[in-house]
């Protein structure tokens, strides 16, 4: 994780030695509430299981209000990625959630959004390079 990160980064890693253990990431800002987030993963990635958002009270995964989803999008330096989210405000207490199987994508990428239809200008994000498969 950056040094100078904005969001909180949770990752439970399930078990590394099983290929069928799924992973489990929840994002949420430091501070304040995040509404128009958005998740980024690589384009090609056909791990996602589920995502959407929960609460410290609650950690069920629910669809948020207002999804966003995009097909694949290139970026200015040609990776191609998907971007998905809500408009339901992530904070202290909620978080944005995603479950991925083991091998995780390389990358995932979060930010918010100016207005409702469009993906993030800033992202910030966790690599999964060195994960063992």
């Amino acid at each position: 994780m950056q040094s100078n990160s904005i969001y909180n980064w949770e990752i439970d890693h399930g078990d590394p030695s099983d290929k069928y253990s799924e992973i489990i990431i929840s994002v949420k800002p430091k501070s304040g509430l995040l509404s128009k987030w958005r998740i980024i993963l690589p384009a090609n990635y056909n791990g996602l299981i589920k995502w959407g958002i929960i609460s410290d009270e609650d950690q069920k995964i629910k669809e948020p209000r207002g999804i966003f989803e995009t097909g694949s999008i290139k970026l200015n330096d040609g990776q191609e990625v998907i971007v998905f989210g809500g408009v339901e405000p992530v904070s202290k207490n909620k978080s944005a959630r995603l479950i991925v199987k083991n091998p995780p994508p390389h990358f995932i990428g979060f930010g918010f959004s100016e207005d409702d239809a469009s993906p993030p200008m800033s992202i910030e994000g966790i690599t999964f390079e060195d994960h063992p498969h």
